[in-house]
């Protein structure tokens, strides 16, 4: 028996709290996330390979159709219009706190910023990435799954790979507090976080969030994330959208409104509280009780409600 004390008290601190109860499940009801009475809205379809969205300062969603080089925006009302055609095959796309919209433009491998009337800047070239993340100071991280390294880009242009650690790096978002950088390994039930030195650096990567998968699955096939303002994290997957509080413990599986799984999910509209999905060629919004962090603005959330 001493010896089985021992090595409780010799595990790791930051083991995740889900991997004592990986059966655990999720304990907040939908009604404390989706707003009662309201149903999933469906905005628009028909759209090839949405892989990814950015919200500006004010709400407004942007959202990419790669296999159609271009990127949509929705007004608060749910109107999608084009916003920007010939988009380099932009995938991953995020607003920084300049006020541009970052973009990963697959076919010309490279990262540019766009003003509001869509002129390019060139940010780093020689890249190819499905997701990217913008901080506060406005330093890039993306994702380059074939080669199982995460990027950054600084301020000066300079990149440079600050993780091997994963098997295919996919989603990518910066916690509320900027303090944490949140990555989807969809081939995995995990998804990872890193701790953000001062110089931009990760260290301290660890399996954090554990999915739930589909029956005889080891795979997720998790996509795009989101925060609220609690930190409660939002991560797009094959089975809904699957919700986890900031200790890393399963909150609550949100409903696919279609068949196909989700593939992103993002807050937006005037005051964050519309939460929004990509789900097969479709794009989907239902009004929520949470509101979304915004992505490039340091926030420190208030404590979990569980």
């Amino acid at each position: 028996m001493r010896s089985i004390v021992t090595l409780v008290f010799l595990a790791p601190i930051w083991t995740p709290l889900i991997q004592a109860d990986p059966q655990r499940r999720p304990v907040v009801p939908q009604s404390e996330i989706l707003a009662p009475g309201k149903d999933w809205e469906l905005l628009g379809q028909g759209y090839q390979l949405t892989a990814d969205t950015a919200v500006d300062r004010e709400g407004l969603v942007y959202f990419t159709d790669a296999r159609n080089d271009r990127i949509l925006k929705i007004d608060f009302q749910g109107k999608i219009t084009i916003w920007k055609e010939n988009s380099g095959g932009a995938h991953g796309i995020a607003y920084g706190p300049d006020g541009r919209l970052y973009a990963g433009q697959h076919d010309r491998k490279r990262i540019v910023a766009l003003t509001p009337d869509g002129k390019e800047s060139i940010v780093a070239e020689g890249v190819q990435t499905h997701h990217l993340a913008v901080t506060e100071r406005n330093e890039v991280y993306f994702a380059d799954a074939p080669n199982h390294k995460i990027w950054l880009v600084d301020v000066a242009g300079n990149k440079r790979a600050v993780s091997g650690d994963l098997n295919w790096p996919h989603g990518i978002r910066a916690s509320p507090d900027q303090s944490l950088v949140a990555v989807t390994d969809p081939h995995t039930s995990w998804v990872w976080t890193f701790r953000i030195q001062r110089d931009g650096s990760l260290d301290k990567g660890r399996p954090f969030y554990r999915l739930q998968t589909p029956d005889g699955s080891s795979e997720t096939d998790a996509g795009g994330m989101t925060f609220d303002t609690a930190g409660f994290l939002y991560v797009a997957t094959t089975v809904g959208v699957q919700v986890y509080d900031p200790a890393g413990r399963a909150a609550a599986i949100l409903n696919p409104p279609g068949r196909d799984g989700v593939s992103d999910v993002f807050f937006g509209g005037p005051d964050m509280q519309w939460l929004f999905v990509t789900d097969g060629d479709r794009v989907y919004r239902r009004l929520s009780t949470r509101r979304g962090a915004a992505a490039s603005t340091s926030a420190k959330p208030v404590g979990p409600r569980l």
